[in-house]
């Protein structure tokens, strides 16, 4: 009985000194109060590796001996006690760790591959994986992984609801299965990926962030294995620093990127600041911005004619379509606006629209990236406001010279060379004229533009005189020269642009013959309704005979001798019998039709056509007269139109 208590209080002593963490000085107390050797046999056990095994086999040993049997269990307490208490301060070590680890990481892929590894090492699982939530698409998808040897599991996708991992991000609560394929709680979508894997046992808890999930991490294993509440919390834990440290790594890169696209914009800005200063033009602005963002910009004025392109294979002369669009409404809200074709921002001039510029294919710019757009459209603005004060003056001092060369009557030769001279043109040299006039006054400023830019490649000089666009080229190949400069003119122009050319003219007063012949060219042509035409002195035919003093002395008395009378009775009574003289030949002398191109009554119509046959005679209507009389019409609109100017 005494030998059962000394046995009793020494195994009480060995647990009582075991949760003090076995000092020294008290395991030797117990040994030397313990006289009993299976008591002595079990602490020695729980000093060796693979205690709980050996004390199993002792528990065996000792049979039904109460006193022994109760040793040996309280030594197996006691060796489970100082497992799970190893367990926990492994746990705590490793969380510790964990925490400290990703407090110091900054990269968002470096944070989420540390908090696999970390969770697949803490819970000694085969394999440990992360998926984030889309929220756009409803999906989870797997983010990052460790210990997973298939590339359909790194790149799986399921359903919220889909799944283990579905149902956590779900319910937002934690699940574990010992036996993935044969539990029926979730819906099985993904188990052909699953099952090629061998995933077996899972366990997934959210990552929960302010109440908002952002994403499932998993613990798993291939083979079956039950989790208990403490691997499920240790998880849990896990799961709560990694959602801290995701966030963190979220903000670090938010203000990293914003550090970027800050350093970004300013490195753009002093770019384009230089190019200021260097003289740079528009399509320089348009290759630095082209190369910042990796993308196509068009620069188009109001008229949606390209100004400038970088960035991709150009040619074409306006914008259509979506892109059109953008660049209208951009001018027309005087904002950049996101559409699909990309980010339009208008160029502007105090209250004048100059241009907008369009990046093309992006609509996910940042608002440093889109005040970068809008600084470069600043620098636009001061570049064209340059280019134009530059151009006006030019073209001020190139008109005047212009001017004066064709005037009437031309100022001193000998002037006029050296002002030329100071332009860099020779007028000694052979020149042929080119008038190029826009059917549409809008439509002058860029055919003006166009034609002055060919002229200045074709080393000449281009102004604007009276309503019209004249350009002095050295060459002596008229047909050629009028030619080209009608192809530049009319691709800058909405509307139709009539162009003439004369000489080529070796001196002032040669080109001063030369303009005349071109402005008559450009008269002819609108007279008889061809605008848009081309045309040199040679091509007119039969009305080649309006050139020269003479030959417009003897149209001016046919036309006299033809049409004096119906001129004279116009002029003294303020009558329209010329006119319906014009719209009966123009509707092939169908009475109806003239009277409804006149806007008169067909009475009206009669009287007037009696009216003229007492002034022309009975024969005017038909054979020979009516040939003469509509020839007379046509010469007399020609030279009344090339004494207004065209």
């Amino acid at each position: 009985m005494r030998l059962a208590r000394k046995r009793t209080y020494a195994a009480r002593l060995c647990y009582e000194c075991v949760g003090a963490e076995f000092s020294g000085e008290e395991l030797k107390r117990v040994k030397s109060v313990s006289a009993d050797g299976v008591a002595r046999r079990a602490l020695e056990l729980l000093t060796q590796p693979d205690t709980e095994r050996a004390l199993a086999d002792l528990l065996t040993e000792v049979g039904e001996d109460a006193d022994a049997r109760a040793s040996v269990e309280l030594a197996l307490s006691v060796s489970h006690s100082l497992r799970e208490r190893e367990r926990r301060q492994r746990e705590l070590s490793g969380l510790y760790e964990t925490a400290g680890d990703l407090s110091s990481l900054r990269d968002l892929e470096q944070v989420l591959q540390a908090i696999v590894a970390r969770a697949r090492s803490l819970l000694g699982t085969d394999m440990a994986y992360l998926m984030l939530i889309d929220k756009q698409a409803g999906e989870a998808y797997v983010r990052v992984t460790d210990g997973v040897q298939t590339d359909a599991f790194k790149s799986a996708r399921l359903g919220i609801g889909d799944g283990l991992g579905g149902l956590v991000a779900q319910t937002r609560r934690p699940y574990a299965t010992a036996d993935y394929r044969n539990d029926m709680r979730f819906r099985h979508t993904v188990d052909h990926i699953t099952g090629a894997e061998g995933l077996v046992a899972v366990q997934g808890v959210p990552l929960l962030l302010r109440g908002d999930i952002i994403g499932v991490l998993f613990a798993a294993n291939r083979r079956e294995r039950p989790f208990d509440d403490a691997e499920v919390a240790l998880l849990i834990s896990l799961a709560n620093h990694a959602a801290i440290a995701i966030e963190t790594a979220s903000l670090f890169g938010d203000v990293r990127a914003h550090s970027e696209m800050v350093e970004r914009a300013a490195s753009v800005h002093e770019r384009l600041t230089a190019l200021v200063a260097e003289g740079g033009h528009l399509p320089d602005v348009a290759a630095v911005i082209a190369e910042e963002f990796d993308r196509q910009l068009i620069v188009a004025d109001p008229n949606l004619r390209v100004l400038a392109t970088a960035g991709a294979a150009g040619g074409a002369q306006v914008v259509d379509g979506e892109q059109a669009q953008a660049c209208r409404a951009a001018m027309d809200e005087r904002a950049t606006v996101s559409t699909q074709a990309g980010y339009a921002t208008p160029v502007v001039a105090g209250s004048q629209i100059l241009a907008a510029l369009l990046l093309c294919g992006r609509t996910d710019l940042a608002h440093a990236d889109v005040r970068t757009l809008e600084r470069a459209a600043l620098v636009s603005a001061i570049l064209l406001l340059t280019e134009r004060s530059i151009a006006e003056a030019e073209h001020r001092v190139r008109g005047e010279l212009l001017d004066d060369l064709f005037a009437e009557p031309q100022p001193d030769a000998a002037g006029l060379r050296r002002r030329a001279r100071l332009l860099g043109a020779d007028l000694d040299r052979p020149h042929v004229v080119v008038v190029a006039h826009p059917q549409l006054a809008e439509d002058r400023r860029a055919v003006s533009s166009a034609v002055t830019a060919w002229a200045r490649e074709m080393g000449g000089l281009c102004g604007e005189h009276g309503r019209s666009v004249v350009a002095l080229i050295p060459s002596g190949d008229p047909a050629t020269v009028v030619r080209g400069g009608a192809e530049r003119a009319r691709k800058r122009a909405a509307g139709p642009v009539t162009v003439g050319g004369g000489g080529p003219g070796s001196s002032p007063a040669a080109m001063h013959q030369a303009y005349r012949d071109a402005r008559q060219c450009v008269d002819v042509l609108t007279a008889l309704g061809q605008a848009g035409g081309v045309a040199c002195p040679a091509d007119l035919g039969a009305f080649a005979l309006l050139f020269g003093p003479a030959g417009r002395a003897r149209v001016d008395s046919f036309v006299r001798d033809v049409l004096g009378p119906v001129l004279d009775h116009d002029a003294r009574r303020g009558t329209e019998l010329l006119r319906t003289i014009e719209a009966y030949y123009a509707c092939d002398a169908n009475l109806a039709r003239t009277a409804t191109m006149l806007y008169i009554h067909i009475n009206t119509l009669y009287q007037r056509m009696e009216r003229i046959t007492a002034l022309l005679g009975e024969g005017w209507r038909g054979g020979q007269a009516a040939l003469q009389l509509h020839l007379a019409v046509n010469l007399h609109r020609i030279t009344t139109s090339a004494a207004h100017g065209a």
